[in-house]
């Protein structure tokens, strides 16, 4: 997997063994948040 950083924006690039390319697009809402959304991130995904 090639993983790509730019503003704003994080892309998972898959290339497949038979060539095919998937691309996944992860895009910020612009919102920025204080260290409080922590415990909204441990709450919501820690086991």
């Amino acid at each position: 997997m090639i993983e790509v950083a730019v503003p704003g924006q994080r892309w998972e690039i898959e290339i497949m063994e038979d060539g095919t390319i998937e691309i996944e697009k992860f895009i910020s809402d612009g919102d920025r948040y204080d260290e409080k959304e922590l415990d909204v991130l441990f709450r919501d995904f820690s086991d």
